[in-house]
């Protein structure tokens, strides 16, 4: 893999982290329209949940280079990969215990995120 391609890998995956977020502000503001600023803010909570592991994977996926070590970058992956879960456990296990937290606008929010990120080989082809 070239150096280039690796910059176009990493570009590409911090564009899908980018998508999200716009996707979990568009939930929010629809939430607020519809109901109330609790209901946002629950549904943005949502929608962070899933960009912030998504973040971590892909700083941690694409720091090296196939071409210098393959072992090297299989291991990165398997961190990222680690880490993501980790943290989203974390991050739902935090914010469901928050008492003024609206569930089915944080679910929501969570999982119209995911699917930004499932549906994402659809809007950006390379």
């Amino acid at each position: 893999m070239k150096e280039q391609s690796l910059a176009e890998l990493r570009k590409s995956a911090y564009k899908l982290v980018l998508c999200q977020l716009v996707v979990a502000g568009i939930i929010a503001l629809t939430f607020f329209l519809a109901a109330d600023a609790a209901a946002a803010k629950s549904a943005f909570k949502g929608g962070l949940v899933a960009i912030i592991p998504n973040c971590v994977f892909a700083f941690f996926a694409f720091r090296f280079n196939a071409a210098d070590n393959a072992n090297i970058v299989v291991m990165a992956f398997m961190r990222g990969q680690s880490l993501k879960l980790i943290i989203s456990a974390v991050l739902l296990a935090v914010l469901f215990s928050q008492q003024q937290l609206v569930h089915g606008a944080f679910l929501t929010g969570f999982m119209l995120t995911l699917i930004a990120q499932w549906t994402a080989p659809v809007f950006f082809k390379h």
